[in-house]
């Protein structure tokens, strides 16, 4: 973690990333082991369009420093949750992934989850 976030990504978010593959019977998407990641965050956002270019207001906007392949449809609860192998049912789908670069700062580069 670079000397920027530590001081910043003081909390905790656990993810659920999609392993591509889809249950057989239900043909619900399947989902990896849980992750934690340093995080911070807040409860709503400013209105974004997601990947399909529909307009939503976030529930959770999380900004950390993971690199992490995250993506939409990956599922995340604020908190450690790394005793739920699946996601749990207050596991909200991220809508929206973003970034910015900081190499400026000589640090890799920071990210932002929209749910």
């Amino acid at each position: 973690m670079s000397a920027t976030s530590r001081w910043v990504y003081t909390n905790q978010a656990t993810l659920w990333l999609q392993t591509g593959k889809r249950d057989p019977y239900t043909r619900e998407p399947l989902f990896s082991g849980p992750h934690v990641i340093a995080c911070t965050f807040e409860n709503m956002g400013d209105t974004q369009t997601d990947d399909n270019g529909q307009q939503f207001v976030p529930r959770d906007t999380v900004w950390h420093e993971d690199s992490l392949p995250i993506k939409s449809g990956d599922r995340i609860v604020i908190g450690d949750a790394l005793d739920d192998a699946e996601p749990p049912a207050t596991a909200k789908a991220i809508k929206k992934v973003g970034g910015w670069d900081m190499s400026f700062f000589g640090e890799a580069p920071d990210f932002v989850l929209y749910t």
